[in-house]
């Protein structure tokens, strides 16, 4: 059995593969998130600790039953969240998650201080709240007691590797959203990390995800369940496992996850910048290939956050909505600002064009819409770039449903399948397994191990592209508002 485990926003997540690529046994286990004033969203290292610990051993009591043997484990998670450690590798902080946008003022510092060109042509990324370098620059100015604790910075899988292993590092695809990576050569770039004032931090040595880093120690036995000595994989930030686990492996395919956040994925052999920073670009499992993506900050979480409001389960919303048309309400989704195509921290989401006849089903339709129309949007950047994928897949919690994946094939105006596995635990089990040598590379495993699923036609071609036009014009009014 090969072990992948996602340690993502609101659950983590283990499954044990086989031979052949079918889940034997899977289990997970709910997180909190810390919410407070200014953006605050927070992880504490000790719930990773204890969850994780928790779902490992009940997954391995279940293969132990069945008679069944791990080989490796893998970790996958959130990604950006500054992980930082003292001297004795414990965690000195709570962990600042991907959607804390405390930073903003410290964005604004950096893209001071360092060009935005070449800031994007170095690491691929522009200044936004969500990546690690704003993050550790805000522990410096409004808590640097923290800073000065701290002997180690890694990211949140990377700390389930080191309950595993004992292993402190990390690999090149998390790295390479710190803001700190150069995403050609795959080293730390020391002009940046100079101009920025993070000399005092030590950056974690790198590998490539599916490199061994380690083995599960006597310690990681006992906390995991796992037979001490199996193979630990460096691992994989959680974008990049989801998109190996869908199967992407080049520029003919994208990705759609519907997560708390939303991404747009697709896999490149060679590395392309976008000159306006509007997607992201960084190092896929390897040092050869690299992933540019689009994200919503609130994509899932804009359909969660309605789903809150009016107090009803998800599936029960949505039914609503069968059968509804377009209104002529629009809703933004940027409840908590926006990054692909907008790059606006500060940007606030709202319903438009409210009147005495709207319906919830309406305003229920308008959420769902938004969300569609600002996958549409990003799908619009990669075209941009030159890459006109003709296939797209669809993941995450949302895309469990089908009415929300047939409204995002008819904005998307493109057929869409929809992946019933759980990608992103896959994509680290994929890891695994070739730390294990199950397989001689990642192409081999997601040849062997193929991603497949329900296919969501396009309809409607006319009204829906009227409709993503409308929507279109709600940004530039809600910014600066």
């Amino acid at each position: 059995m090969y072990i992948g485990i996602d340690l993502g926003s609101s659950a983590v997540k283990a499954v044990a593969v086989d031979e052949t690529g079918a889940c034997v046994a899977s289990h997970s286990r709910p997180l909190t998130i810390y919410r407070g004033p200014g953006g605050q969203a927070e992880h504490r290292p000790a719930d990773w600790e204890s969850e994780a610990g928790a779902c490992l051993r009940t997954l391995t009591a279940e293969l132990g039953k069945q008679g069944h043997v791990p080989a490796a484990i893998a970790a996958t998670g959130q990604m950006d969240g500054p992980v930082l450690l003292d001297a004795h590798l414990r965690p000195v902080a709570p962990v600042q998650m991907w959607c804390d946008a405390r930073c903003a003022a410290q964005c604004e510092d950096i893209e001071s201080r360092i060009p935005a060109q070449k800031l994007l042509q170095i690491t691929g990324h522009s200044a936004v709240t969500g990546y690690t370098a704003p993050k550790l620059m805000w522990f410096a100015e409004h808590e640097p007691e923290v800073l000065t604790r701290s002997a180690h910075l890694i990211f949140p899988k990377d700390y389930l590797t080191l309950l595993l292993s004992g292993t402190v590092g990390s690999d090149i695809s998390d790295a390479s959203n710190s803001l700190l990576l150069d995403v050609r050569s795959g080293s730390w770039d020391e002009s940046i990390v100079s101009a920025l004032d993070l000399d005092s931090v030590n950056l974690p040595d790198l590998s490539r995800s599916a490199d061994v880093v380690g083995h599960v120690s006597r310690q990681g036995a006992e906390w995991s369940g796992l037979p001490p000595g199996i193979p630990v994989a460096a691992g994989a930030g959680d974008s990049i496992a989801a998109a190996l686990g869908a199967g992407l492996t080049d520029s003919s395919r994208l990705q759609i996850v519907v997560g708390s956040a939303g991404n747009v994925n697709c896999v490149l052999d060679r590395p392309i910048i976008d000159s306006r920073g509007r997607v992201h670009t960084g190092f896929f499992v390897d040092s050869e290939h690299w992933i540019c993506t689009g994200v919503l900050q609130s994509a899932g979480a804009s359909i969660q956050w309605w789903s809150d409001v009016l107090d009803m389960p998800l599936d029960e919303m949505v039914a609503e909505v069968e059968g509804v048309g377009p209104s002529g309400v629009f809703f933004a989704p940027y409840l908590a600002g926006e990054r692909t195509p907008h790059l606006d921290a500060r940007v606030r989401g709202g319903f438009v064009a409210l009147e005495g006849s709207t319906s919830r089903a309406d305003m229920t339709r308008a959420v769902l819409n938004g969300v569609a129309c600002s996958f549409r949007d990003a799908a619009q950047v990669f075209a941009e770039l030159g890459v006109h994928a003709n296939e797209i897949s669809i993941t995450g919690g949302a895309a469990r449903n089908e009415t929300i994946c047939r409204l995002i094939a008819n904005v998307m105006q493109k057929p869409l399948t929809r992946i019933d596995a759980d990608v992103t635990a896959m994509g680290a089990a994929m890891l695994a397994a070739c730390a294990a040598g199950r397989f001689l590379g990642w192409q081999d495993a997601a040849a062997a191990w193929p991603a497949s699923g329900e296919v969501f036609a396009p309809e409607n071609a006319a009204i829906h592209e009227e409709d993503y036009q409308q929507f279109r014009r709600l940004y530039p009014r809600l910014a600066g508002w």
